[in-house]
């Protein structure tokens, strides 16, 4: 594919796709700063509003003005975005089946110079070897992941406790399942952390008959099918010396035992118990009865939530690329804005998984402009490429020069 072909084609799916995301809302000037905020993210990569306004321009245009316009707009109380953010939704839940599963997280985003921002709160860092505690704010997020390395943003929201609302963390994350829940009509298997199994969230999901993975500290206590109460690790222990394979299995050894909790003894779970190698702290999952399907064995498990490693991949790849730590808006409303716009252009990049991107994929691969470096996470090299190709003045110094390989 010629040069100027490929970045005309580019372009046109960019723009495409920004003016479909607009036409949710009604105003003409609004339905303009949407497409260009889409685009600005995508080329520019960058939540800075003077690098969008150069990224979507020609390169002589007037940035200041640009910039001055964008930010009107995205503090305007004149308009929501509530259709824009449900019909993120609303698109990545149509990517949802009984298969799939639902990565979720809770993420930092920590300002540390900070001062005048609206809504801030105090976060650990955890990107801080010390992990020390920083102003900023805190995001729930959660993918569908689907194919190889395809993350659709359900929703990438901050949550508003810790700004100092009258709510709690597990009433916000609780409000956010039961929106995804029924956008994805309870289709998917979510997959959580360790700091997901509180009971505030447990107990609320098992009631919505939620199917989960969720990762076990192991100091929670379960009834075991005799009648037994008795602490995870401990039931683990007593498992490892009475049931340990004699010959150790190449790829770990897996047990799988139904228990049920105290709270709600009447839904019985399973719970899995992984060891990689002998003596090795076990990992303990615990399954909720919706999740437990033919074909799904113990090992089905771990490997599901091994998969969860996606989750860091998109936060990654959000941060990043996108720069979404270094934001410089101020207000609460334009800073959800912002995050919601930046879920969009991230899930326009994902979109580049689809056979329907397969072409233009292997036109950038063997580009002339291709990025010497290593693919190992496809969104983060096409991304980068992306923005190099289309911005009106790339910081490329050496065209045509790289290593085509």
């Amino acid at each position: 594919m010629a040069r100027n072909r490929l970045r005309k084609e580019v372009r046109r799916r960019l723009y495409g796709f920004g003016r479909r995301v607009a036409s949710r809302v009604r105003d003409s000037r609004r339905q303009r700063f949407i497409e260009e905020m889409i685009a600005g993210l995508v080329i520019g990569g960058h939540t800075h509003l003077t690098k969008i306004a150069r990224a979507i321009g020609s390169g002589t245009s007037n940035v200041h003005a640009a910039e001055k316009r964008l930010s009107r707009h995205l503090d305007s109380e004149h308009w929501t975005m509530r259709p824009i953010i449900d019909g993120l939704l609303e698109d990545s839940a149509a990517m949802v089946s009984e298969a799939t599963l639902i990565v979720g997280d809770l993420t930092d985003i920590a300002k540390y110079y900070a001062r005048y921002l609206e809504g801030l709160g105090r976060v650990r860092d955890a990107s801080d070897p010390e992990k020390r505690t920083a102003p900023g704010y805190v995001l729930f997020e959660a993918y569908a992941r689907v194919g190889r390395w395809q993350l659709f943003p359900l929703a990438i929201e901050p949550l508003c406790t810790y700004s100092g609302a009258p709510t709690s963390e597990n009433e916000e994350i609780l409000a956010h399942f039961a929106r995804i829940h029924a956008a994805t009509g309870g289709r998917g298997t979510w997959v959580w952390d360790r700091g997901g199994d509180r009971r505030e969230l447990l107990v609320p999901m098992l009631r919505t008959q939620m199917a989960f993975i969720v990762r076990q500290r192991g100091d929670r206590e379960i009834i075991t099918a005799g009648g037994r109460r008795i602490s995870e690790e401990r039931l683990a222990a007593e498992i490892y010396q009475r049931r340990r394979p004699s010959r150790w299995p190449l790829r770990g050894w897996t047990w799988v035992e139904s228990v049920t909790i105290p709270e709600t003894p009447q839904h019985e779970m399973l719970l899995v118990f992984f060891w990689r190698f002998p003596g090795d702290a076990p990992l303990i999952l615990l399954v909720s009865p919706r999740a437990r399907r033919a074909g799904r064995t113990g090992e089905w498990f771990v490997k599901a939530y091994r998969r969860r490693w996606g989750v860091e991949d998109a936060t990654r790849g959000i941060k990043q690329q996108f720069h979404l730590e270094a934001f410089l808006v101020r207000s609460w409303r334009s800073i959800r804005r912002l995050i919601c716009l930046v879920a969009i252009a991230f899930f326009w990049l994902n979109l580049w998984g689809e056979d329907r991107y397969h072409n233009l994929c292997e036109a950038f691969v063997c580009h002339p402009w291709r990025l010497p470096k290593e693919v190992t996470y496809l969104f983060d090299w096409l991304a980068t490429q992306i923005g190099r190709f289309l911005h009106p003045k790339p910081q490329i110094a050496l065209f045509g020069q790289f290593d085509t390989g």
